[in-house]
C-alpha cells in the first residue's frame, strides 16, 4: 500500500495555497494517518460498519454546512453590489437561514430531552393512579358522574385524574416514536 499512497500523493500535485487549501492538505494528512492506522489493526466487521457510517456522517454534515454557507458566499463574490445593497441582502439571508455557531455540533440535547420527557410522562401516570386509588376529602371530590351505589360512583376528581393519565401515556408515546 505504500507505493500506491505515494503515487497517489504525486497525483494530486502541490498543496494550493490559501485557507481552504491548507484545510485540504490537513485533510489529506488526517487520512492518510486514519489509512495506515486501519491497515495495522485487526477491526472486526461490526466496528468497521459503524466508523464507516460515523465517517459518511461527519462529510454529510460538512456538505451540509458548506451548502447552508453558498448563499454567504454568493453575496460576498458579488464585487458589484453597494454597501447598502450587501448589508440589505445579508439581512435577508439572515432572516432566511437560521443558523449558529456550533452548527457542525452533533445534537446531543435531544437524548437529555427525551430523558426529561420520559421521567414527566411517567410522572403523570403514577400522580393519575395515585388520584384515583387514594382517598380524598370529601370537600374536594366536587360531583359524583355515575353512581356504582349510593357510597360509590365516578367523580369529576376520577375524570381528571383519567385525563392525566391519558396524557402522561400520550406524552410518553409520542416520546420514543420515530421521526
Amino acid at each position: 500500500m505504500q507505493p500506491d499512497r505515494k503515487l497517489n500523493d504525486q497525483e494530486s500535485g502541490a498543496n494550493p495555497s490559501g485557507p481552504q487549501g491548507q484545510d485540504i492538505a490537513r485533510l489529506d494528512k488526517k487520512v492518510a494517518e486514519l489509512i495506515e492506522a486501519i491497515e495495522q489493526t485487526d477491526v472486526e466487521g461490526h466496528l468497521s460498519k459503524q466508523y464507516q457510517k460515523q465517517i459518511a456522517d461527519a462529510f454529510h454534515r460538512s456538505a451540509a454546512t458548506q451548502k447552508k454557507l453558498a448563499p454567504f458566499r454568493e453575496l460576498d463574490q458579488d464585487n458589484n453590489l453597494s454597501r447598502e445593497e450587501l448589508l440589505e441582502g445579508l439581512e435577508k439571508l439572515l432572516a432566511e437561514n437560521q443558523f449558529d455557531s456550533r452548527i457542525n455540533a452533533p445534537k446531543q440535547s435531544g437524548m437529555v430531552q427525551k430523558g426529561v420527557l420520559f421521567i414527566l410522562a411517567i410522572l403523570l401516570i403514577v400522580v393519575g393512579f395515585a388520584m384515583i386509588i387514594m382517598p380524598a376529602p370529601p370537600s374536594f371530590e366536587l360531583f359524583t358522574v355515575y353512581y356504582f351505589n349510593i357510597n360509590d360512583g365516578v367523580t369529576i376528581m376520577d375524570l381528571v385524574s383519567l385525563l392525566i393519565i391519558f396524557g402522561g401515556v400520550l406524552l410518553f408515546v409520542l416520546n420514543f416514536n420515530k421521526k
